[in-house]
């Protein structure tokens, strides 16, 4: 990536996101958990969501076909290069709400995936309605959030998050949008102590390299584990709505 960072990326918020997703970058065991989990409900043609730097999009580039939106100009841009000898990836710059349109129409995609991006959206509801739109008949809505409003803090401010999930309250909003609920469940159980930790009780502000470091060399334990035992509750939550 030789584009220079700080002449693109200018808000705080934009700051702390930017952060997070170049960590995430050089996370490949957790961002690699993360497809592992959601890999069983993704077939045919593909549409990220916010699909950021790109940290998802590279697992999907045996896909037929990938279509990633991504409204900040300066994450698509890095996208854009990141995935320029792949044919078969194309990153828009495009918000949700613009969508769909003639380059990324209704009904066109079998899977939209979704991966800490509804958090962000206020009208979670509507967001949601508009990825059912870009659907198939038969086709599913793949989404990945934080977990437990319990675990609400600074962190979460800091990245612009307005709410997180429970099954309940996803579920609902899955309805409310027209999708039938398929699957759902929590992962990454450990990872709520540490995010109660910095978020809540020491109230930091930005994910801290060495901690992330650190939980990056345990994620081949926890997802052997978790596999193994269905945490009850965890940092994030996925869910699956089906299209009819």
């Amino acid at each position: 990536m030789d584009i220079p960072i700080g002449a693109l990326v200018a808000s705080p918020e934009q700051w702390a996101v930017y952060d997070s997703l170049e960590l995430i970058a050089e996370l490949y065991n957790y961002s690699h958990w993360i497809f592992s989990r959601i890999r069983p409900f993704i077939h045919g043609e593909v549409c990220e969501v916010g699909c950021g730097i790109g940290n998802i999009t590279q697992f999907l580039l045996n896909q037929q076909r990938v279509v990633g939106i991504e409204p900040e100009a300066e994450f698509a841009q890095l996208a854009r290069r990141r995935f320029a000898d792949h044919r078969n990836v194309v990153i828009e710059r495009f918000a949700l709400e613009q969508c769909p349109n003639d380059k990324v129409a209704a009904e066109s995609f079998d899977t939209v995936i979704c991966i800490n991006v509804l958090e962000h959206i206020e009208q979670d509801v509507e967001a949601l309605g508009r990825m059912k739109q870009l659907v198939r008949p038969g086709g599913r809505v793949v989404i990945f959030v934080p977990a437990h409003m319990s675990l609400y803090g600074s962190l979460d401010r800091a990245l612009g998050h307005c709410r997180r999930y429970s099954r309940r309250s996803l579920a609902r909003v899955f309805s409310q949008a027209g999708l039938s609920v398929g699957r759902s469940f929590y992962m990454n159980a450990v990872g709520c102590f540490g995010w109660l930790w910095s978020g809540c009780i020491l109230r930091r502000q930005r994910i801290g390299p060495m901690a992330a470091q650190g939980f990056e060399k345990l994620v081949p334990f926890v997802d052997a584990f978790e596999r193994i035992i269905r945490p009850p509750f965890g940092q994030s939550l996925v869910m699956t709505g089906s299209v009819t």
